[in-house]
């Protein structure tokens, strides 16, 4: 693979940015990496301002190209793999990987593959509801006492994994984890599955009622690092429909 093809398929998604200066420089970064897309979810700015415009410098194209969503089921439905970035490390946000693990797992599905790589609002990050559309889950290792990063700063640490394992020619597209069971399942495959779960679990009182996301967050995980193939999600559901109709016929 030339070092020059970049990511055509891999989208920064911005979700709620405050600050057009950031979404101009997180534009400007992922044309220093390569990166193709840029999504924006609900943004509290404009995008095509004068001054993300300035802060861009020369990657207007970019911002002028970027797809504005109001929802993130319908601007991740696509979507191979989804990773969510995140500085909180609780008990619901493991295992977390770091850029250079996530561009690893990424490398290995080719450059072909559509990939999002998350980022939350520049005073908050990502909220619960939020993470719980990433496969996986990364968070940058910073100092503890001062782990404020920008926000381009954060894409950019993650756009440079990318280009370096670009550069050392460990991207093929000819993948075998695509291949496999028919090719991956897009993320509104695995949000089909994981609503048909919950409402399968929550039938057969599997789940804790008071707290039914505890075991369903470590069933995402889980499921998350599996890079499940479409084929494989139709069995989890038809399993979950087993379920569904010998309840039914024993009711």
């Amino acid at each position: 693979m030339s070092i020059n093809q970049g990511w055509p398929e891999l989208a920064v998604v911005l979700v709620e940015p405050k600050l057009d200066l950031n979404v101009g420089a997180v534009a400007r970064a992922l044309k220093n990496f390569g990166l193709g897309r840029l999504l924006l979810i609900s943004p509290g700015c404009d995008h095509l301002s004068d001054k993300a415009r300035a802060l861009s410098c020369g990657a207007d194209d970019l911002l002028e190209k970027a797809e504005v969503f109001s929802d993130l089921d319908t601007a991740l439905a696509e979507f191979k793999l989804v990773v969510g970035t995140t500085a909180r490390l609780g008990k619901y946000c493991k295992p977390v990987y770091t850029p250079a693990q996530t561009a690893e797992k990424i490398a290995a599905l080719g450059s072909s593959v559509p990939v999002a790589i998350m980022f939350g609002r520049e005073d908050f990050g990502l909220g619960r509801e939020q993470r719980r559309h990433s496969h996986i889950l990364s968070s940058i290792p910073v100092n503890p006492e001062f782990s404020s990063l920008n926000l381009a700063q954060s894409v950019l640490l993650y756009g440079y994994e990318l280009r370096r394992r670009e550069h050392h020619n460990r991207v093929s597209d000819g993948n075998r984890l695509g291949k496999v069971g028919g090719g991956l399942a897009d993320h509104a495959e695995l949000q089909g599955m994981y609503a048909h779960m919950r409402s399968t679990l929550e039938a057969a009182n599997f789940l804790d009622k008071s707290n039914p996301d505890h075991l369903l967050e470590y069933l995402r995980r889980l499921f998350g690092r599996a890079n499940m193939s479409s084929r494989e999600v139709r069995i989890i559901r038809g399993i979950m429909s087993l379920i569904d109709n010998f309840r039914k016929s024993s009711s």
